[in-house]
C-alpha cells in the first residue's frame, strides 16, 4: 500500500461510509417514527447520528447512563501517557445539540419485542417502531478476580486510569502479566498491541521490566507476522509470550493467578496484572432472551442486523455484542451502524435492506514509539449461507510497521471518533 492509498484508506476509515440509495422524497412517510438505541458507544452513536442525518424528521432517542464515551480505539497510549484520555473522551450532547438526538441519561433493562417497549432502570418506558441495541461487552466471571486490583481496562476510562497508574508505580525490574481471553473478544489486535505498547515503555524508561503474555488462544489472533515478529525481534529480552494458557482462577491479594497450560497447573504472579476474562454480550440481551442457550453472543441478520431470536420484531443488535463472523471493533461497529440505518430506514418507507451490503473493519496498533502498522478486513455478505465472510485478499496486513504509519495512525483515531461522536 503506497502512501497515497494509505491517506485514502485512512479518509475512507474516517468518513462516512456511502449508505444506498434511498427514496428520499417518500421519507416523508416515515416522519415521527420513534427509534430508541441503546448505548451510546461507537455503534449507538454512530446510528443515532446518521438516523437523524438521513432520516428526515425520524424521533430517535440514544439511552445511556453515561453522559461521555471513552473510546477504547487509542486508549492503549493512554497507559504510558502518550495519548491524555481527554482527547478519547466524546460528550453525548454533541449529538442532541448537533444533530437533534434526544438523550435519556438511564439504563435500559428489559427489551420487549412484542409491546415494542424498552424498560428502564428508573421504571419508566420507551416505546419504539425499532430499536437498536448495542451494550457492549460484559465479562464471565473468574473466581477471585477484583477489577480494583486486576484491572481489565477493556472498557475504557476508570479502568484505562486505573492500569495506567499501576504501570506507572512498578518498579525497575518487576512484571507486567496480560492475560488474553478465547475468541471471540473486543479488538482482537489490541491485546497484542498493548503488549507491544509496555513493552516499548520499559525499553526506554524500565530496562529490567518484563511482559508476560498468557493467551488462551492457541496462537496470537491477529496480525500474526506483525506481532510475532516485534515479540521475537525487538521485544525479544523483553516480551514472554505463552499461548494455550487457561485461568483458572485470581489471587488478587497476592496478585498471582492460578493457570493451567497443556495439563500442567501452575501459579503466575506479577508487580501488575492486566487480567482480560472471556466476554460476552451485554447483559440486557441475555435478560431480553436475546442470545440462545449455550452461547455468549446475540444471533442477527446481517442484512438489517435484527435479532433472528423474535424474527420480525424490528429488534436491531449492533458492535460488541452481535454474532456474525465479523470483528469485533470500534471501526466494524461505526460499519454496521451504517448497515443498519439504511436497513431501517427502507423498513420504513417499505424497502427491502440493501441484499449485498459490505463492512470494513481495520486497526492501527503501534508497535514502538516511533512506528505502527496497520491491517484491514472487508466483510461482504453470502448468499448462500445468509451470513458475512471476508472478502479474498483481507485481512490485508502492513509489509512492516514504519514511522509513516505511525505518524497516520493519530489521523484514523482522530476521523473515526468524529464520524461516530461529532
Amino acid at each position: 500500500m503506497n502512501s497515497l492509498n494509505r491517506r485514502q484508506f485512512i479518509q475512507i476509515c474516517g468518513s462516512s461510509l456511502v449508505l444506498a440509495a434511498l427514496p428520499l422524497s417518500s421519507l416523508k412517510a416515515a416522519a415521527g417514527a420513534r427509534i430508541v438505541v441503546v448505548g451510546g458507544g461507537f455503534a449507538g452513536a454512530t446510528a443515532a447520528k446518521f438516523l437523524r442525518l438521513l432520516g428526515g424528521d425520524l424521533s430517535v432517542t440514544l439511552v445511556d447512563p453515561a453522559a461521555e464515551h471513552v473510546s477504547c480505539v487509542g486508549s492503549n497510549l493512554v497507559l504510558t501517557g502518550e495519548t491524555p484520555i481527554a482527547t478519547l473522551t466524546k460528550p453525548l450532547a454533541t449529538l442532541r445539540d448537533r444533530y437533534g438526538v434526544q438523550l435519556v441519561s438511564d439504563r435500559a433493562v428489559i427489551i420487549d419485542p412484542f409491546t415494542h417497549q424498552v424498560r428502564l432502570a428508573s421504571g419508566g418506558t420507551l416505546p419504539y417502531e425499532h430499536v437498536i441495541l448495542a451494550p457492549g461487552i460484559d465479562f464471565e466471571t473468574v473466581p477471585g478476580h477484583d477489577f480494583n486490583v486486576m484491572p481489565h481496562a477493556w472498557i475504557a476510562g476508570a479502568q484505562t486510569t486505573l492500569l495506567k497508574n499501576q504501570l506507572l508505580a512498578m518498579p525497575n525490574g518487576g512484571t507486567f502479566v496480560i492475560s488474553i481471553p478465547r475468541t471471540p473478544f473486543r479488538a482482537h489486535t489490541a491485546p497484542y498491541e498493548r503488549a507491544t505498547v509496555v513493552a516499548d515503555f520499559f525499553r526506554r524508561n524500565r530496562p529490567a521490566s518484563k511482559v508476560l503474555i498468557l493467551d488462551a488462544n492457541s496462537d496470537i489472533a491477529a496480525m500474526r507476522r506483525t506481532f510475532n515478529a516485534a515479540f521475537t525481534g525487538i521485544y525479544r529480552n523483553i516480551v514472554q509470550y505463552v499461548p494455550n494458557v487457561t485461568v483458572n482462577s485470581a489471587d488478587a491479594a497476592n496478585r498471582s493467578l492460578n493457570i493451567t497450560r497443556n495439563g500442567v497447573t501452575s501459579i503466575v504472579s506479577g508487580n501488575v496484572i492486566n487480567l482480560i476474562p472471556t466476554q460476552r454480550a451485554g447483559k440486557l440481551l441475555f435478560d431480553s432472551g436475546l442470545v440462545p442457550s449455550g452461547s455468549r453472543f446475540a444471533p442477527v441478520n446481517p442484512l438489517n442486523y435484527e435479532t433472528t431470536q423474535v424474527p420480525g420484531s424490528n429488534v436491531h443488535i449492533l458492535g460488541d455484542s452481535q454474532a456474525t463472523g465479523q470483528a469485533k471493533s470500534g471501526h466494524m461497529a461505526n460499519s454496521q451502524a451504517k448497515v443498519c440505518v439504511d436497513a431501517i430506514i427502507r423498513a420504513l418507507v417499505g424497502l427491502p435492506p440493501d441484499s449485498a451490503p459490505k463492512t470494513t473493519a481495520a486497526a492501527f496498533p503501534p508497535i514502538t514509539r516511533d512506528t505502527a502498522s496497520w491491517t484491514t478486513t472487508t466483510f461482504e455478505f453470502d448468499p448462500a449461507t445468509g451470513t458475512m465472510r471476508a472478502v479474498a485478499g483481507t485481512p490485508a496486513e502492513a509489509p512492516q510497521p514504519t514511522e509513516e504509519i505511525r505518524e497516520e495512525m493519530s489521523g484514523w483515531v482522530t476521523n473515526l471518533l468524529s464520524d461516530s461522536f461529532t
